[in-house]
C-alpha cells in the first residue's frame, strides 16, 4: 500500500496514523508525501511500482480543516459502495478486539496512539518514496508523443509561455517538472509569473478550485500579466483543472468541455460526450456540430464517468465524460478523472495547431461555434422535514406533473425527452431563442437545486416568476424554503 497527501494541515498526523494502523498488521506501506490523486492511481499499474492500493489524503477544494481519503487499486477508484463495504469490515473489526470504552486507556482511546504506534512500527515495513517525479516523466511523455515535434521532439514547448496556477495545492510540479523542461517558459515576461507553487495547507492566496471565481481571476492576472500563450489552474489534489487562453479568457465549465469535446471529436470522430445534468444549451449544438454526440446524465463526476463506463460496455463509443466542474475523463486515460491530463491535452493541441499554421490561440478559433446562454443562475432551496429525501422526491414528481399539465399557463414549456437526474423543462423565448430550466434535488445535502439558463436578458426571472407560482401553488413552506428565489429576482410575495 501507498500513502499520499495534499498540503492541507491535518495530511501529516492523518498519513501518520494511517501508516501506524497499516503496518499493526503487517502491511508494507510507502508514503509519498506530498501527491495527487491521479497520481496515486498511477503507482498502481506503473510499471516497477505496480502496489496492490494507494490511499491519496485529500480534501480536494473543500477549506483547509476538512479533510478525507480517497482509495485506489489498479482497477481504479473506490465507489460509494466499495468505501460503505470498508467501513463495514473496520467496524467488525472493531468490535472483534472489544469497544474501546470497556478498556479505558487501551491503545483506541489513547491520546498518544499515533506516537506510541510508531514506536513499535517495523521499520522494515516502511518505504519513503518519491514518486512524483515518476508521474512527471509519464506526462512529459504523453506530450511529447501527442505532439511529435518533427524538428524539436524532446522540446516541443520551446517558444510557449505557459504559466500555472496551483493555489498552493499539489499541482506546482506542472510548471517546474513536466512543462519547463519540455522548453516552455513558466516565468513569462516582466515580473509575473507561474504562481502559488509552493505547497501551504492554509491556502493563503486563493480556494485551489477551478469553479472559484476568485481562482479564476488570479489565473487570468496572471496570463495577462505575463502575456502567456496559455494559463492552467488546477484544484488541491490536481484532479481538475481549468485553462486560461492567452487573451486572457477564462474557460472553465461549459467553455472547457468544449475546448475537451473539440480534441476527443478531432481524435475519435462521431464520439459519444457524457456530461452532468447542468450543461448549456449551447454545449449540446456545439457537441453536435462537430459530429458528435451529447449525453447529458447526472451531477457528479463518478456518475458521469460511470455512465460513460457503462456505454462503451454496450458498444457506445464514449471517449470523453466530463463534469463542469472540471472533473473529466477520457477512455484512453484509463478512465482516470485527471486534471494535468486534461491540461497536457490542450497544451497538445495549441502546439499542433501552431504546427499547422493556425496560430496560437485556442479560443476565438476554437470556441467561436459555442453559444453561451445570456443569463445564467443557480438558486438552493432548503429542504426543512426530517425526510428530506422523501420531501424532495414528491416535489420533483409534483413538478413533473404542473409542467404536464400545462405549467401554469406558460406557453413554450415542454419536458425535455430524456431526464436522468430531476427535470429539464426547454422553454421557447421566441425568435429561436431557448431557455431551460432544472428542478434536481442536491446529491448530498437537504436542498433542491434550481438551474436556469435564458438567452435573452431579463428571461432568467421571467422563467423563476413562473416557477414561483408552482412553488406557491403545489409546497408548503413548512417543507421547503423557496425564498431565495423570491430575493434573486426581487418577487414580491405574502408567502415569504
Amino acid at each position: 500500500m501507498q500513502i499520499g497527501r495534499d498540503p492541507r494541515i491535518s495530511g501529516p498526523i492523518l498519513a501518520a496514523a494511517l501508516a501506524a494502523g497499516l503496518t499493526s498488521k503487517g502491511v508494507h506501506v510507502a508514503r509519498f508525501g506530498y501527491a495527487t490523486t491521479p497520481a496515486m492511481f498511477m503507482s498502481t499499474i506503473s510499471k516497477g511500482y505496480e502496489y496492490d492500493g494507494a490511499v491519496m489524503i485529500t480534501a480536494s477544494h473543500l477549506p483547509y480543516n476538512r479533510n478525507g481519503f480517497k482509495f485506489f487499486t489498479r482497477d481504479g477508484g473506490f465507489e460509494k459502495g466499495d468505501v460503505s463495504q470498508l467501513l463495514q469490515l473496520a467496524v467488525a473489526e472493531h468490535a472483534a478486539e472489544d469497544a474501546p470504552h470497556t478498556r479505558p486507556g487501551d491503545r483506541y482511546t489513547d491520546d498518544a496512539f499515533v506516537l506510541a504506534s510508531a514506536l513499535h512500527t517495523d521499520p522494515g515495513l516502511i518505504d519513503y518514496v518519491d514518486f512524483m517525479p515518476v508521474y512527471a516523466a509519464h506526462l512529459r511523455e504523453i506530450i511529447k508523443k501527442g505532439i511529435d515535434h518533427p524538428d524539436n521532439y524532446e522540446r516541443p514547448l520551446e517558444g510557449f509561455k505557459i504559466i500555472v496556477d496551483a493555489g498552493n495545492g499539489s499541482g506546482g510540479f506542472l510548471a517546474s517538472d513536466v512543462l519547463a523542461p519540455l522548453g516552455a517558459d513558466t516565468t513569462g515576461a516582466h515580473l509575473s509569473s507561474s504562481q502559488y507553487l509552493d505547497p501551504d495547507g492554509w491556502f493563503p492566496n486563493h480556494v485551489p478550485n477551478p469553479e472559484d471565481k476568485a481562482a479564476m481571476a488570479a489565473g487570468v492576472r496572471a496570463v495577462n500579466a505575463s502575456r502567456a500563450d496559455l494559463g492552467i489552474v488546477v484544484d488541491t489534489d490536481v484532479d481538475r483543472s481549468a485553462v486560461v487562453a492567452g487573451n486572457g479568457t477564462p474557460i472553465n465549465s461549459n467553455r472547457y468541455i468544449a475546448l475537451m469535446a473539440y480534441i476527443a471529436l478531432r481524435k475519435y470522430p462521431g464520439t459519444t460526450i457524457v456530461t452532468d445534468s447542468v450543461t448549456s444549451n449551447g454545449l449540446t449544438e456545439f457537441i453536435t456540430g462537430l459530429g458528435g454526440k451529447h449525453f447529458r446524465y447526472r451531477r457528479g463526476y463518478k456518475n458521469v464517468i460511470g455512465q460513460g463506463v457503462k456505454l462503451n460496455q454496450q458498444g457506445v463509443r464514449t471517449e470523453l465524460m466530463m463534469e463542469t466542474s472540471g472533473h473529466g475523463a477520457m477512455k484512453e486515460n484509463y478512465y482516470l478523472d485527471d486534471g494535468t491530463y486534461s491540461a497536457s491535452q490542450i497544451v497538445i493541441i495549441m502546439v499542433k495547431r501552431y504546427l499547422e499554421g493556425l496560430g496560437k490561440d485556442i479560443y476565438v478559433s476554437l470556441l467561436a461555434d459555442l453559444k453561451e446562454p445570456v443569463e445564467s443562475n443557480e438558486f438552493r432551496l432548503k429542504l426543512k422535514g426530517d425526510d428530506f429525501q422523501k420531501d424532495g422526491q414528491a416535489i420533483l414528481a409534483g413538478f413533473h406533473d404542473w409542467i404536464e399539465d400545462g405549467a401554469g399557463g406558460a406557453q413554450g414549456w415542454e419536458l425535455e425527452k430524456e431526464n436522468h437526474e430531476g427535470w429539464r423543462v426547454s422553454v421557447d423565448e421566441g425568435d429561436g431563442r431557448r431557455g431551460w430550466a432544472l428542478l434536481r434535488a442536491s446529491l448530498h445535502d437537504p436542498l433542491l437545486v434550481l438551474n436556469v439558463e435564458s438567452d435573452q436578458r431579463g428571461g432568467s426571472c421571467g422563467i423563476v416568476r413562473q416557477i414561483v407560482t408552482f412553488f406557491e401553488e403545489a409546497t408548503d413552506e413548512s417543507i421547503v424554503d423557496a425564498s431565495k428565489l423570491y430575493e434573486g429576482c426581487s418577487i414580491q410575495t405574502l408567502k415569504y
